[in-house]
């Protein structure tokens, strides 16, 4: 099996991206600025910023943070879906936003009476895979959460936070 993304799949991926660079551009930063509040350097955020390499889902979740933005998923009707996913005791809050993610794709997959073989065919990705993505136990490549989303007639979205995040605070 094989992940494969279509036009419509990095359409939106670089759209994700472009908003994150625009995002930073507006509050005036340099991506050096920026990574000191990462697990990276600057060098990072230039190449994710021109696509040389697709950044870990930690590591977007956590540079949509910094830059008071989140990834959600959009319903069919175009409205994101509210998070009303509690944080679990113990968990890492990168754990809990791959789960805020998840959620909502595991539900509509439940609701369409597909098991996670039919899902995973369907994806490209074992059923394995797909079971670890919806228990968020393993963080799935950004390209794949928009196949996903995708499959499910859903999409992927980046949408401001109602809190800001400080830029020297770390996750």
């Amino acid at each position: 099996m094989t992940l494969q993304a279509d036009y419509a799949t990095e359409r939106t991926f670089a759209g994700i991206i472009g908003a994150l660079r625009s995002a930073r551009l507006e509050c005036k930063l340099s991506q050096t600025a920026l990574s000191s509040g990462l697990p990276v350097r600057g060098r990072a955020i230039s190449e994710w910023e021109t696509g040389s390499i697709e950044p870990t889902m930690d590591h977007l979740i956590q540079w949509s943070s910094k830059l008071s933005r989140r990834l959600v998923i959009v319903g069919r009707d175009g409205v994101p879906f509210d998070r009303p996913i509690r944080q679990r005791p113990g968990e890492s809050w990168f754990v809990f936003e791959r789960r805020q993610l998840a959620t909502p794709l595991k539900n509509r997959r439940r609701a369409l009476g597909l098991t996670q073989e039919q899902l995973g065919e369907a994806i490209g990705v074992s059923r394995d895979s797909l079971s670890r993505w919806e228990l968020a136990r393993v963080p799935m490549r950004p390209i794949a959460l928009i196949i996903w989303a995708q499959k499910l007639g859903y999409s992927v979205a980046l949408q401001p936070t109602l809190e800001r995040r400080g830029l020297d605070k770390s996750s």
